[in-house]
C-alpha cells in the first residue's frame, strides 16, 4: 500500500506529459498549412516533360493543375495542351476529343483556330493509303474547311489549301482503285461509274489520264463505241505525249479497222 502510494505522484506526472505531448502535437498539425499550388510552375513542368518527350508525365502534371489552378489561367491552357500531348503520341482519336473539348468550352478564345486546325489533322495524319483511307480523308477535308469557314484569319490557311488538296489526291486515288477492280473483275458498268465519278468530282487529279484510258476500255467492252472513242479522243487531246495516249491512239486505229 505505502508503495502504491509512492507512485502516484510519478504516475499523475507521466499522464500530464503525455496529454501535453499530445495537445502539442495536434497544435502544431493545425498549424501546418500546405503551401499554396503554383500553377504556372507546374505548367513550366509540364512543358519542360513535353519538349523532352515524356507525354504521358507531362499529361499528369496538366490534370493536376485542371483540377487546381483556381485562377483558370493555366487550367485553360492545360486543356488544350493535354490534347497535344495525345497528338504527339499519335492518339488522334483521344486528341481529337480533347481539342473538340477545348473547343466547345472556348469557341472564341485565342488559341481556338489552333484547336481546330489539330483536329484537322488529327484526321489528316490517319491517312494511309487510299484504298483504306477515303473516310478519314473526307472528314480531314470537312474539319479543314470547317477551320477555314469558323476562323478566316487563321495562321494556317497556305498549309490548310495544301492538306486539302491531298486529301482530294487520296479521294481520287481511291476511285481509280475501285474502278480499277471493278474493270479487272469484268464489271464495266460500275468500273465506268467510278472512272467517270473520278473524272467529274477531282478534275485535274494525277489519275485523270488512266481514268480516261480505262473509261474509253470500259465504253469499248459495254458496246457503247462513241463514249468509248470520246473519252480516249479527250485522252490524246489532254495529254498527247503520254504512253498512254500512244495506247489510245493504237486502240483507236484498230476500232477504224474493225468496222
Amino acid at each position: 500500500m505505502k508503495l502504491f502510494k509512492e507512485l502516484r505522484p510519478a504516475k499523475i506526472f507521466l499522464f500530464i506529459t503525455l496529454f501535453c505531448c499530445i495537445y502539442a502535437c495536434s497544435y502544431f498539425k493545425k498549424e501546418i498549412k500546405e503551401p499554396p499550388f503554383d500553377s504556372e510552375t507546374s505548367y513550366q513542368q509540364a512543358e519542360d516533360l513535353m519538349n523532352r518527350g515524356y507525354n504521358e508525365e507531362a499529361r499528369k502534371v496538366l490534370e493536376d493543375i485542371k483540377g487546381k489552378d483556381t485562377s483558370q489561367q493555366y487550367a485553360i491552357l492545360a486543356r488544350l495542351r493535354i490534347a497535344d500531348t495525345y497528338f504527339e503520341d499519335s492518339s488522334y482519336e483521344e486528341a481529337v476529343i480533347e481539342y473538340q473539348s477545348f473547343l466547345d468550352s472556348y469557341p472564341a478564345h485565342k488559341y481556338a483556330s489552333y484547336a481546330q486546325y489539330r483536329i484537322a489533322m488529327s484526321y489528316f495524319k490517319q491517312i494511309k493509303t487510299p484504298d483504306v483511307s477515303y473516310s478519314v480523308a473526307q472528314t480531314a477535308i470537312q474539319e479543314f474547311e470547317r477551320l477555314q469557314r469558323n476562323y478566316p484569319r487563321n495562321p494556317y490557311m497556305e498549309i490548310t489549301e495544301n492538306r486539302i488538296r491531298a486529301c482530294y489526291r487520296v479521294l481520287a486515288e481511291y476511285e481509280f482503285y475501285v474502278g480499277s477492280f471493278y474493270f479487272k473483275k469484268g464489271a464495266y458498268m460500275a468500273a465506268a461509274q467510278r472512272f467517270n465519278n473520278l473524272l467529274q468530282s477531282y478534275p485535274d487529279s494525277v489519275n485523270e489520264s488512266e481514268a480516261l484510258y480505262y473509261l474509253g476500255l470500259s465504253y469499248e467492252n459495254l458496246g457503247e463505241r462513241e463514249r468509248a472513242v470520246s473519252a480516249l479522243t479527250t485522252l490524246i487531246e489532254k495529254f498527247p505525249t503520254i504512253k498512254l495516249s500512244n495506247d489510245a491512239r493504237n486502240f483507236l486505229s484498230s476500232l477504224k479497222q474493225k468496222k
